[in-house]
């Protein structure tokens, strides 16, 4: 008689079955982000910054009149830091999430600093569904594209000019859509099991109860 042994769950999948998973939901799959596609996540954030980080270094290095750094450079140079650092950022993200694709819902589990946040989509939530196929069985699944909804003068400037601007991704204040690390998966293993368990996820109308 041959015994089969469950591997223990791991931290994540502890606390979303403890936390999130509804009574009589089920897992479908579950999944990482993969670490080479997190350190190349909005790879231009790293370029920009580091050109930044050397025009401010030969702006200090050439101008002898700069005596003191007020809250404006400041703020400029974190800026700057900030994007050049963001492959670290995203690595040290990519260990700290977890994906989750259930027969109700997906959702994305984070552990913060001080609390663990949780991005849920449901079928009606999944607005731009796209998968790229990698190596290995790895790969992405974009549930969605953030955009700002708030209008500004640029954006009405841009109806006027524009016939039509009012509706699709044009309609957003900024300059295009921009994807966040909590838009889809990134880099996952077993994407093409985590693409069926989200087509197969049930319309608004046979929701369960339990949003």
């Amino acid at each position: 008689m041959k015994l089969t042994v469950e591997a223990p769950l791991s931290a994540a999948e502890a606390y979303f079955r403890s936390h999130v998973l509804w009574p009589e939901e089920k897992i479908l799959w579950t999944g990482r982000p993969g670490l080479r596609r997190s350190l190349v996540f909005n790879w231009w954030f790293c370029p920009v910054g580091l050109i930044m980080v050397l025009f401010l270094a030969m702006l200090y290095v050439t101008t002898p009149e700069i005596t003191d750094i007020r809250l404006p450079e400041l703020l400029i140079i974190a800026g700057a830091l900030w994007l050049l650092l963001s492959p670290l950022r995203y690595a040290w993200r990519a260990r700290r999430t977890a994906y989750f694709v259930t027969d109700q819902r997906a959702a994305i589990l984070r552990k913060g600093l001080w609390r663990v946040q949780e991005t849920v989509f449901f079928a009606p939530d999944i607005t731009d569904f796209k998968v790229i196929r990698g190596r290995g069985g790895r790969g992405d699944i974009r549930l969605r594209v953030s955009k700002s909804r708030l209008r500004n003068a640029y954006q009405e400037d841009k109806e006027k000019l524009l016939p039509g601007a009012g509706g699709g991704l044009s309609s957003f204040a900024g300059v295009g859509p921009f994807v966040m690390y909590t838009d889809g998966f990134w880099g996952a293993e077993n994407i093409a099991l985590a693409a069926t368990a989200l087509k197969n996820l049930p319309p608004a109308d046979v929701k369960s109860g339990y949003r």
